[in-house]
């Protein structure tokens, strides 16, 4: 025991002391139970429908049941996910479940949000673990390797989904990252074999499959093999419920059909941006060769950055997707020499993105979320019910420009991690324009606290906090704003 505790003390830097662990635990503790969204809510109580199904022997019929809606649970849409994400949850409130059971109790749905919300953030724990991993199969010592998964951990982009709002695009990712270090080790029927587990959990995993198998592999029959085999847990889940999961597959086509929306015009007609951009990486991942297992090895994160950052580009996303950007980011930063310019622009992307829910999806990434945490459990504060509540975009619209910068900001730093991250020779394009010795040299772990406190606290958190305050007249936005 002891000799497992002095080998995880030795995977953390030496200068990231108790206090630093103290503050940002801190940090995750009051959005862990201060805010959620409405769809774990609607997750926990459809996965709570699943064990009564299971136990009851209508396993079959379990999306026709959440359906009927004839329990007294809340939720307003049907079960629309794989079977596999209600038992990945049934199976975490099972205790739960054989408690009320024994006992004749009937479900706390607000002590059941809180339990549920815990299955994201562990996969989100867990999937700092895996880019810690696969940092140390990419080349980075055991250190950089460990502040690049804090760096992800605690960006305000991914930090947002699963611990704010107890979202959980997480599971998907954990089994993506989980693949790609069979991926970065050469292991591709492993990589495949993997991946088909986060496809289960949503589809976002094939994209990257098809360019990244492509670089290393041009025989026909061994790319049929490889994307047979990412669908071994798709195909029978899918067939085991045909026919009975209602409008679950026109909530999944509805997703795809967002890839589809933003067209420009043509000679004959319009043509999807998205689909254009995204059938080019796939044909120069399979025209290009690649002469090193170092460019393989910074290809493995650098291509899931572009595919994502070109479809959040060009789709309208919902919030809790960008998590899955994130780790890709994060690490072909720190796989740079110079990584001063882009812990900037990680400030930089954060403000847009926040600005973004602000101004275009304000009723569900301010000041609500706090509805679904403590402020309403103990005081019975909620905002929605407030007839003074003004979503944060009712005075942003009098600060000059925002509208417009705030989709600026964003994708200006998605295109410049894109183009200027382009690996040129043994470098990137970036390492080749800068210079280190041009920058601050400030340690790694200020630029983690500046890039959490400036992107999370201060471009999210405090407006969150005013825009509640104002709803309960403790304040006037009118005022400041």
């Amino acid at each position: 025991m002891l000799k497992q505790a002095e080998k995880i003390r030795l995977t953390i830097p030496y200068n990231f002391k108790s206090r630093d662990m103290a503050f940002f635990g801190l940090a995750a503790l009051v959005c862990f139970f201060f805010m959620s969204h409405p769809d774990i809510w609607e997750t926990a109580n459809h996965s709570y429908v699943f064990l009564e199904c299971l136990f009851s022997g209508r396993f079959f019929d379990y999306y026709e049941v959440v359906a009927a809606h004839d329990s007294w649970y809340y939720y307003i849409n049907g079960a629309n996910y794989n079977i596999l994400i209600y038992i990945i949850f049934g199976i975490w409130e099972l205790p739960v479940f054989i408690i009320n059971q024994i006992f004749s109790l009937p479900l706390d749905e607000s002590f059941m949000i809180h339990w549920a919300k815990a299955v994201p953030c562990f996969f989100y724990i867990g999937c700092g673990w895996m880019l810690k991993n696969l940092g140390e199969k990419l080349g980075l010592a055991k250190e950089k390797a460990f502040m690049a998964a804090m760096f992800f951990l605690f960006n305000p982009i991914a930090f947002f989904s699963p611990v704010v709002m107890g979202q959980y695009d997480t599971l998907c990712l954990f089994f993506t990252l989980w693949a790609l270090i069979y991926y970065a080790q050469g292991r591709y029927q492993k990589f495949s074999f993997i991946l088909g587990i986060g496809v289960v959990c949503k589809f976002f995993p094939l994209m990257i499959f098809v360019p990244l198998i492509l670089l290393v592999e041009k025989r026909i029959p061994k790319l049929l093999q490889y994307g047979i085999t990412t669908l071994w847990l798709y195909i029978p889940t899918t067939l085991l419920f045909m026919g009975r999961t209602g409008d679950a597959g026109g909530f999944t086509m509805a997703m795809i059909n967002r890839m589809f929306e933003l067209t420009v015009p043509m000679g004959i007609t319009d043509m999807p941006l998205f689909i254009l951009l995204y059938a080019i990486v796939v044909f120069a991942a399979f025209l290009y060769n690649p002469k090193s297992e170092q460019t393989v090895k910074y290809l493995t994160v650098y291509v899931p950055m572009v595919v994502f950052g070109l479809l959040f580009i060009c789709i309208h996303w919902h919030p809790q997707w960008l998590v899955l950007l994130m780790p890709f980011v994060v690490m072909t930063t720190h796989l740079h020499t110079n990584r001063t310019p882009w812990y900037w622009l990680d400030i930089v992307m954060a403000a847009g993105y926040f600005l973004i829910g602000f101004c275009y999806n304000a009723g569900q990434t301010g000041a609500v979320l706090f509805d679904g945490g403590w402020m309403w459990m103990l005081f019975d504060m909620r905002i929605a019910t407030q007839k003074h509540w003004m979503h944060l975009d009712n005075f942003l619209k009098n600060v000059p420009f925002v509208f417009q910068l705030a989709p600026v900001l964003f994708t200006g730093s998605v295109l410049a991690n894109i183009i200027l991250k382009l690996p040129v020779d043994n470098s990137t394009l970036a390492d080749r324009l800068s210079d280190g010795g041009h920058y601050d040299r400030i340690s790694d772990k200020v630029y983690l606290y500046g890039i959490f406190v400036i992107g999370f606290i201060c471009i999210w958190t405090v407006p969150s906090v005013l825009e509640f305050l104002n709803a309960f007249e403790i304040i006037s936005l009118a005022d400041v704003l």
